[in-house]
């Protein structure tokens, strides 16, 4: 019966339709490179759901890539630099083998500061930013789970915790680069830079807010040496 067909059709489209109604589309941004992100509107809020992985300024000058030595967090050359999170699996939480870009770049202060690494049109977010995002969550079924329902829910160390991933931010245990140049915690906490310094003390005192999703059910906002080097997750301007 073509008809009884037709009416199965639409209605298990139409159930199709329901299910997803909640999703939040999923669109794209590309920086000068060409790499593509994921990104979505979360509230009143538009944000990449991956982290930087820029190896250029949106100016086209390129960022120098950290090799060794304990210049990254050097305050009197002021290099730029980037290098890619360690995704060794020290561990064994993740299955299969990483590829090298998987958690994206991070970042030194220099290159944090020199307001070119967002593609054009986004920026590097502000605590404030963060905490909209985290109003968000704890308004929408997620209170007192916000770092939860921002993690991703695989590829975390036990002592960590996986989270659920709730609206597919997918915030990955990308660790963050300690002061000497060094990938510290990968597979246990996720470091992201904000653009909140303390610029009103000397060069060698100043801090950065850097937000962090741990070993709880809380967002972490934590003040940490400018030197410090973070993952990027941008926001829409």
């Amino acid at each position: 019966n073509l008809s009884l067909i037709a009416f199965l059709s639409l209605f298990i489209f139409a159930c199709s339709n329901n299910g997803n109604s909640n999703e939040k589309p999923i669109n794209t941004v590309t920086d000068i490179e060409g790499n593509s992100y994921n990104t979505a509107k979360i509230g009143n809020q538009t944000w990449m759901l991956e982290n930087l992985k820029t190896k250029t300024f949106n100016d086209g000058t390129a960022i120098k890539k950290h090799v060794a030595g304990t210049d990254w967090g050097d305050l009197t050359n002021q290099s730029s630099q980037y290098q890619w999170a360690d995704t060794s699996d020290l561990n064994n939480v993740v299955v299969e083998e990483l590829p090298f870009d998987f958690y994206g770049a991070m970042y030194n202060h220099w290159a944090i500061e020199s307001g070119k690494l967002a593609p054009e049109g986004w920026r590097i977010p502000t605590q404030a930013d963060f905490k909209q995002l985290e109003d968000y969550l704890s308004a929408n079924g997620f209170e007192n789970k916000e770092a939860i329902a921002l993690k991703s829910s695989t590829g975390w160390v036990n002592s960590s915790g996986n989270g659920t991933n709730a609206i597919r931010f997918n915030g990955l245990p990308n660790g963050y680069i300690n002061t000497l140049g060094g990938p510290t915690l990968g597979n246990g906490i996720c470091t992201w830079a904000t653009s909140n310094t303390n610029s009103s003390l000397p060069l060698g005192s100043r801090t950065r807010i850097l937000v962090q999703l741990f070993n709880n059910s809380n967002i972490l906002y934590t003040d940490n040496s400018i030197r410090i080097g973070a993952g990027v997750r941008c926001i829409k301007k």
